[in-house]
């Protein structure tokens, strides 16, 4: 088989096992206290990372048309942009009490920031690269600088919400505090993994957006552990 192809279907089925891994994850940590904000928005977390990386196999593997892949490319980023929403959300549930975290102060806020993100794609959606289409292989074009804008903004929010959870760290004891380093962690190793991800989209290698996936996967299983302490 051409290598072009087997690399291809690597670029359809890792993203699909992270789908599945924060499907479960998200479940899990939901099934723990349903009741509780903060594994609520660690499910929103989750689950968004779940459609995204399932949107994303699908359209890979669904070859319609090239609206429908350029819908579907869409969708997956509304997807990653809730990502770091929900996350930044989980410190303001525990910074503050539910009730003001989800106030129009706090939540409003974000859901702005998300509708930002979001607005660019759908006047800016990916277009599927016409010579690979004609192969079979989806790989689309986004607008250059609306990408590094919108990943450098997702950089930020993962990057804020890391340095909260530090500081949550330093005034925290015993138990929860062995529960928020298991999160820091999680968090830390997910950026590190988006950041691989915005190299792999700039320099347009599958390796590198294959190791970012892992990377996610690694921090998913990580913040997990963290509700188990």
């Amino acid at each position: 088989m051409d290598p072009l192809y087997i690399i291809y279907i690597i670029k359809i089925i890792a993203p699909l096992i992270t789908g599945i891994i924060a499907l479960i994850a998200g479940l899990i940590e939901l099934r723990l206290n349903p009741k509780n904000w903060l594994n609520r928005w660690f499910f929103s977390f989750f689950f968004s990372a779940s459609l995204a990386h399932l949107v994303y196999s699908v359209y890979h593997l669904v070859i319609i048309s090239q609206i429908v892949t350029s819908i579907g490319a869409v969708i997956t980023q509304i997807f990653f942009n809730f990502i770091p929403i929900s996350l930044v959300m989980t410190v303001f549930v525990l910074e503050k009490f539910p009730k003001v975290a989800m106030s129009l102060r706090y939540l409003g806020i974000m859901i702005l920031i998300f509708t930002l993100m979001s607005l660019g794609y759908i006047f800016l959606p990916p277009k599927p690269n016409l010579t690979k289409f004609s192969l079979g292989i989806i790989d689309t074009d986004t607008n250059p600088y609306w990408f590094i804008f919108v990943n450098i903004l997702r950089m930020g929010l993962f990057g804020y919400a890391l340095f909260k959870y530090a500081m949550i760290i330093k005034k925290t004891d015993d138990e929860a505090k062995q529960r928020m380093r298991w999160f820091f962690i999680g968090i830390l190793i997910s950026i590190i993994g988006l950041v691989f991800n915005l190299l792999g989209g700039i320099l347009r290698n599958t390796l590198i957006e294959i190791l970012a996936l892992i990377l996610f996967n690694i921090g998913t299983i990580t913040i997990v552990k963290g509700f188990f302490i």
